[in-house]
């Protein structure tokens, strides 16, 4: 092979080596963008007797965590003058010693639920503790 086959054939691996460095700029970036676009995926965990001690769903962007859970879940709640209790979450109740408590990004929010604006980056999750 002479000098000019060798190194067009240095220059086709190169373009190769580019093509695919960029292929997988491109499905990580539209990876990141679903994850990021499609809030409505709903982690429930449940007990021995079917009912859920947690419910796990991602911020939207300017939402209240409130709304977005009545969003992925039957929820009662019952109104106080420092906002909205949440009482059930898919017909489990939280009744002393336990109660449905927030978390957001895995830290208990200090916000109420309705006070509480998430963004898409946020992991939202409610623990019955």
């Amino acid at each position: 092979m002479g000098r000019t086959a060798k190194q067009a054939q240095k220059q086709l691996s190169k373009i190769i080596v580019s093509v695919i460095v960029v292929a997988g700029l491109v499905g990580g970036g539209v990876g990141a963008w679903y994850q990021l676009h499609n809030p409505a995926r709903v982690q429930v965990t449940t007990n021995d007797q079917q009912q859920t001690t947690q419910i796990s769903y991602r911020g939207q962007q300017g939402v209240d965590a409130l709304t977005l859970l009545k969003r992925h879940a039957q929820v009662q709640t019952k109104h106080y003058s420092f906002g909205d209790f949440v009482v059930s979450i898919n017909g489990t109740a939280g009744n002393g010693p336990k109660y449905w408590t927030l978390f957001v990004n895995n830290k208990e929010s200090s916000a109420g639920a309705s006070a509480y604006i998430t963004k898409s980056t946020d992991t939202v999750t409610w623990k019955l503790q």
